[in-house]
């Protein structure tokens, strides 16, 4: 064999050896520790020590999953993945930024479990959602935030159908909320692109409002709580494209803080709708306020003691 085919041969073999290590860089599941390194592999017994250093080690559709309880860092996600702090105080301290970035593929579905995101009242959004089909966000907290708690604004993309935000057992508290527009969680896609969202068994307790709603979102609100903000409860804005919310089962006490405009439930704009079931609404400023809008009752709902005026829906439906 000539000199020159055994340096073919050879560059072809180290070729290989080079991708099949590329390809083995990135596991389905890696790990994180508070005493971990992110010059580690992310292994069970190598892990890693940030939620960044993890994520460029863990391949699409992977998961990482938390060890023990430690400060794991802001991440940016762009790719369908799990992170899972299920069994430990797993946290991220989101000090002057944002504590999750979420700008993934049209197709791509990204779950948080169980961790605990703390602004300490310099932070921005909580999770910032710019792309991707859905956010599962399940059994976590999200706290002091000066933006949104999460900020749901999914950006024009070539998918047809509409992002997803589902939310279980999540507490948003303590959000500023200083731009307007901004909320605990803050609904509002972006031109061309709309939203979905159903939260669950959730308290949105304690923010500036509690949970807003714009044009192109629509939004399902499921035995929650959405009490004590000091503005509105939930607001739902738009005079162009529709705007959405249904409220089920939930309390909506005690937001706002002495003034006629802030409200249990507050509608703004020819396109806004919400849609009220078996909810308790007392102790506000008004119980339901609508400026444009509707609100639709089905007749179930207990809306008296608030402290300027109760409000009464704009018409009232037959529960199916």
């Amino acid at each position: 064999m000539s000199p020159r085919s055994v340096l073919v041969r050879v560059s072809f073999a180290l070729l290989f050896a080079i991708g099949a290590v590329s390809a083995s860089a990135q596991a389905t599941r890696t790990w994180v520790s508070g005493v971990g390194d992110d010059a580690n592999p992310c292994s069970r017994t190598a892990p890693c020590k940030t939620f960044a250093g993890a994520i460029s080690k863990t391949a699409a559709g992977g998961e990482i999953s938390v060890l023990d309880p430690g400060s794991y860092g802001a991440v940016t996600i762009t790719k369908s993945i799990v992170i899972n702090g299920t069994g430990n105080l797993a946290g991220i301290l989101a000090s002057g930024t944002n504590g999750i970035v979420v700008n993934a593929g049209v197709n791509d579905v990204v779950t948080i479990r169980d961790i605990s995101i703390e602004c300490t009242s310099t932070g921005l959004d909580g999770i910032r959602f710019l792309g991707g089909a859905a956010l599962h966000v399940e059994d976590s907290t999200i706290r002091g935030c000066s933006e949104s708690g999460i900020d749901f604004q999914p950006a024009a993309q070539a998918a047809t159908s509409a992002a997803q935000l589902h939310l279980r057992n999540v507490h948003v508290g303590n959000v500023t909320s200083a731009p307007t527009g901004d909320a605990g969680i803050s609904l509002r896609p972006a031109a061309g692109r709309q939203a979905v969202a159903v939260i669950e068994d959730s308290r949105i307790d304690g923010n500036k409002i509690g949970l807003r709603v714009e044009a192109r979102a629509n939004v399902v609100v499921r035995d929650s709580s959405l009490s004590g903000n000091s503005n509105n409860g939930i607001a739902v804005i738009s005079s162009t494209d529709l705007a959405r919310a249904t409220i089920e089962g939930s309390t909506l006490n005690f937001n706002g803080v002495g003034g006629s405009a802030t409200a249990g439930v507050k509608v703004v704009g020819a396109s806004s709708i919400a849609r009220l079931s078996g909810n308790v609404i007392t102790g506000n400023d008004v119980g339901l306020l609508n400026s444009g809008g509707q609100i639709v009752s089905f007749g179930d709902n207990v809306v008296s003691g608030n402290n300027l005026v109760d409000g009464t829906p704009t018409s009232t439906a037959p529960k199916i």
